[in-house]
Protein backbone atom coordinates (compact mmCIF):
# COMPACT_ATOMS: atom_id res chain seq x y z
CA UNK A 1 0.00 0.00 0.00
CA UNK A 2 0.96 3.39 -0.78
CA UNK A 3 0.39 6.07 1.84
CA UNK A 4 0.01 9.45 0.45
CA UNK A 5 -2.57 12.27 0.97
CA UNK A 6 -5.22 14.37 -0.35
CA UNK A 7 -7.11 17.86 0.08
CA UNK A 8 -11.34 17.25 0.66
CA UNK A 9 -13.97 19.44 1.74
CA UNK A 10 -14.34 18.54 5.33
CA UNK A 11 -18.02 16.69 4.95
CA UNK A 12 -16.21 14.79 2.04
CA UNK A 13 -13.35 13.95 4.18
CA UNK A 14 -15.69 12.64 6.38
CA UNK A 15 -17.12 10.40 3.45
CA UNK A 16 -13.75 9.10 2.80
CA UNK A 17 -12.37 8.43 5.68
CA UNK A 18 -15.02 6.28 7.20
CA UNK A 19 -16.25 4.88 3.71
CA UNK A 20 -13.08 4.24 1.64
CA UNK A 21 -13.13 0.60 1.13
CA UNK A 22 -16.12 1.11 -0.58
CA UNK A 23 -15.68 4.42 -1.88
CA UNK A 24 -13.22 2.84 -3.62
CA UNK A 25 -15.02 0.32 -5.86
CA UNK A 26 -16.70 2.82 -8.00
CA UNK A 27 -12.92 3.89 -9.00
CA UNK A 28 -12.82 2.33 -12.24
CA UNK A 29 -16.59 3.83 -13.05
CA UNK A 30 -15.24 7.39 -12.13
CA UNK A 31 -11.80 7.07 -14.45
CA UNK A 32 -14.29 5.71 -17.49
CA UNK A 33 -16.66 8.57 -16.86
CA UNK A 34 -13.35 11.11 -16.97
CA UNK A 35 -12.08 9.63 -19.87
CA UNK A 36 -15.00 9.86 -21.72
CA UNK A 37 -16.09 12.94 -20.90
CA UNK A 38 -12.50 15.05 -20.43
CA UNK A 39 -9.62 15.81 -22.88
CA UNK A 40 -6.16 15.39 -22.65
CA UNK A 41 -5.66 18.95 -21.79
CA UNK A 42 -2.24 20.31 -22.87
CA UNK A 43 -0.51 24.38 -22.11
CA UNK A 44 -3.34 24.71 -19.45
CA UNK A 45 -2.87 24.67 -15.43
CA UNK A 46 -4.26 22.05 -12.89
CA UNK A 47 -8.06 22.31 -11.86
CA UNK A 48 -8.35 21.60 -8.24
CA UNK A 49 -10.83 21.46 -6.06
CA UNK A 50 -12.74 25.47 -5.66
CA UNK A 51 -15.95 24.38 -3.22
CA UNK A 52 -16.69 26.97 -0.49
CA UNK A 53 -15.71 26.07 2.91
CA UNK A 54 -13.04 24.13 4.89
CA UNK A 55 -10.69 22.02 3.67
CA UNK A 56 -8.71 19.16 5.50
CA UNK A 57 -5.99 17.42 4.58
CA UNK A 58 -6.27 13.93 5.23
CA UNK A 59 -3.56 10.75 5.06
CA UNK A 60 -4.91 7.66 3.08
CA UNK A 61 -4.19 4.45 1.10
CA UNK A 62 -3.51 3.15 -1.85
CA UNK A 63 -2.78 0.18 -3.84
CA UNK A 64 -0.35 0.37 -6.32
CA UNK A 65 -2.63 -0.12 -8.91
CA UNK A 66 -5.25 2.29 -7.48
CA UNK A 67 -2.31 5.17 -6.95
CA UNK A 68 -0.97 4.37 -11.05
CA UNK A 69 -4.42 4.64 -12.66
CA UNK A 70 -5.44 7.86 -10.57
CA UNK A 71 -2.60 9.78 -11.15
CA UNK A 72 -2.48 8.85 -15.13
CA UNK A 73 -5.66 10.00 -15.73
CA UNK A 74 -4.97 13.29 -13.54
CA UNK A 75 -1.86 14.20 -15.05
CA UNK A 76 -3.61 13.55 -18.59
CA UNK A 77 -6.27 15.50 -18.02
CA UNK A 78 -4.67 18.33 -15.35
CA UNK A 79 -6.48 18.02 -12.95
CA UNK A 80 -5.19 17.24 -8.82
CA UNK A 81 -5.87 13.18 -7.49
CA UNK A 82 -7.95 15.13 -4.88
CA UNK A 83 -10.52 16.33 -7.39
CA UNK A 84 -10.95 12.39 -8.85
CA UNK A 85 -11.18 11.44 -5.48
CA UNK A 86 -13.74 14.36 -4.72
CA UNK A 87 -15.56 13.25 -7.84
CA UNK A 88 -15.61 9.69 -7.26
CA UNK A 89 -16.83 10.73 -3.58
CA UNK A 90 -20.00 12.61 -5.53
CA UNK A 91 -20.45 9.51 -7.88
CA UNK A 92 -20.61 7.17 -4.72
CA UNK A 93 -23.19 9.37 -2.82
CA UNK A 94 -25.58 8.55 -5.62
CA UNK A 95 -26.86 5.60 -4.11
CA UNK A 96 -27.90 4.11 -7.89
CA UNK A 97 -24.48 4.49 -9.16
CA UNK A 98 -23.17 2.93 -5.62
CA UNK A 99 -25.18 -0.12 -6.08
CA UNK A 100 -24.15 -0.83 -9.53
CA UNK A 101 -21.83 -3.78 -9.97
CA UNK A 102 -18.31 -3.17 -11.72
CA UNK A 103 -17.99 -4.84 -15.06
CA UNK A 104 -14.66 -3.69 -15.95
CA UNK A 105 -11.19 -4.37 -14.49
CA UNK A 106 -7.82 -2.03 -15.43
CA UNK A 107 -4.68 -2.48 -16.65
CA UNK A 108 -2.23 0.09 -16.14
CA UNK A 109 1.34 -0.01 -18.03
CA UNK A 110 4.29 1.78 -18.12
CA UNK A 111 6.82 1.58 -21.52
CA UNK A 112 10.08 3.03 -20.57
CA UNK A 113 11.78 3.93 -23.95
CA UNK A 114 14.44 6.34 -23.23
CA UNK A 115 15.79 7.89 -19.55
CA UNK A 116 18.96 10.22 -19.91
CA UNK A 117 20.52 12.95 -19.16
CA UNK A 118 19.52 13.57 -23.23
CA UNK A 119 15.79 12.61 -23.34
CA UNK A 120 12.97 11.01 -21.50
CA UNK A 121 10.67 9.32 -23.59
CA UNK A 122 7.88 6.74 -21.96
CA UNK A 123 4.27 6.03 -22.81
CA UNK A 124 1.57 4.96 -20.73
CA UNK A 125 -1.25 3.39 -21.19
CA UNK A 126 -4.52 2.31 -18.99
CA UNK A 127 -7.04 0.13 -20.57
CA UNK A 128 -10.34 -1.97 -19.60
CA UNK A 129 -11.45 -4.44 -20.24
CA UNK A 130 -14.84 -6.26 -19.26
CA UNK A 131 -14.90 -8.66 -16.76
CA UNK A 132 -15.97 -12.01 -17.67
CA UNK A 133 -18.88 -13.13 -15.96
CA UNK A 134 -18.48 -16.71 -15.17
CA UNK A 135 -21.10 -19.20 -15.21
CA UNK A 136 -20.95 -22.72 -14.28
CA UNK A 137 -23.48 -24.21 -16.14
CA UNK A 138 -22.91 -22.37 -19.76
CA UNK A 139 -20.63 -24.13 -22.04
CA UNK A 140 -20.51 -21.03 -24.22
CA UNK A 141 -17.05 -18.36 -23.93
CA UNK A 142 -17.08 -14.86 -24.14
CA UNK A 143 -14.43 -13.39 -26.41
CA UNK A 144 -12.38 -10.09 -25.32
CA UNK A 145 -11.42 -7.49 -28.02
CA UNK A 146 -8.54 -7.54 -29.74
CA UNK A 147 -6.17 -4.71 -29.77
CA UNK A 148 -4.30 -3.34 -32.43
Amino acid sequence: MLKTSVSLPLEYAILWKFNQKRIIKSTIRILRIHLRQGKIRRGVTRRYNHESGEFIIITTQFTEAEYDALHFVAASIRVSVSWLIYTLIKLWRKEIRRNQPTKFITNYDLNLCIWNPNAGVCTESLLFWPKVQSNLHSTSRRQLPILC
